[in-house]
């Protein structure tokens, strides 16, 4: 089950999803609360819907017996941390892919965020953090131009929720993280991987890629490495 990042997509993840589906593995992609409708939607949701929304498609995939492994970027990454977390010593997840997960981001920034919401609802949203000009130029994402101050004020609100969580997560974990990421730094990805309560976890830091890691210059890593790691606890279970 993939998880796209904050006013995102699934298409986001889309070479990663492929690459599960051709190693046979039957994938969801999530489309998130507030994302896929209108802005004022997304001004509306935050943290609790979005890993709400993580929780009760995880918790529906595990009733159907499917074996589950959560796959995210920043904020789903973020989310799929949080629901797994949830679990505990025994978890029924087999694992968890945190593209680019947040701990703090950029603290100057939710100050500067938290005057600044009540004073607009809105910011221009900006292009996607893309390296590869070829794939900027050619990328055409069906997002909102603008970003709404309270959703995004929302995800900075959670991150010391995030952090206390991550010493619970007991499935295995693969966490990636780009040097160049303008978006969650480099800082973030490695303390998520301190953090985790799991001695099953590995870390991928990308050289050159900044922060739409599945759909940059090392692409076709991230997506071999995710489909790896996926391999490998199946395997495992």
């Amino acid at each position: 089950m993939l998880a796209h990042g904050l006013n995102g997509e699934p298409g986001d993840l889309e070479e990663v999803e492929q690459a599960l589906r051709r190693e046979g593995f039957a994938t969801h992609s999530l489309l998130l609360p507030g994302h896929g409708t209108t802005v004022r939607d997304f001004r509306q949701s935050g943290w609790v819907d979005w890993t709400g929304a993580v929780r009760r498609a995880a918790r529906e995939a595990l009733a159907a017996g499917e074996r589950l492994v959560l796959v995210g970027h920043s904020m789903g990454a973020a989310a799929s941390l949080m629901v797994a977390a949830e679990w505990g010593a025994a978890p029924p997840l087999i694992g968890v892919a945190a593209l680019c997960p947040p701990t703090r981001m950029y603290p100057v920034a939710e100050g500067l965020l938290g005057a600044v919401r009540h004073i607009t609802p809105y910011l221009p949203g900006g292009r996607e953090d893309i390296r590869d000009r070829l794939v900027k130029a050619r990328t055409r994402r069906n997002v909102y131009r603008w970003t709404a101050t309270d959703a995004v004020y929302s995800l900075f609100q959670a991150l010391p929720e995030v952090r206390a969580a991550l010493p619970r997560v007991r499935c295995p974990v693969l966490v990636v993280a780009a040097k160049h990421d303008h978006v969650v730094p480099l800082r973030d990805g490695l303390e998520a991987y301190g953090l985790l309560g799991t001695a099953d976890k590995e870390l991928l830091v990308l050289e050159h890629s900044y922060h739409a890691v599945g759909q940059d210059v090392e692409r076709q890593v991230v997506s071999a490495r995710v489909a790896a790691f996926c391999r490998q606890v199946s395997a495992a279970g």
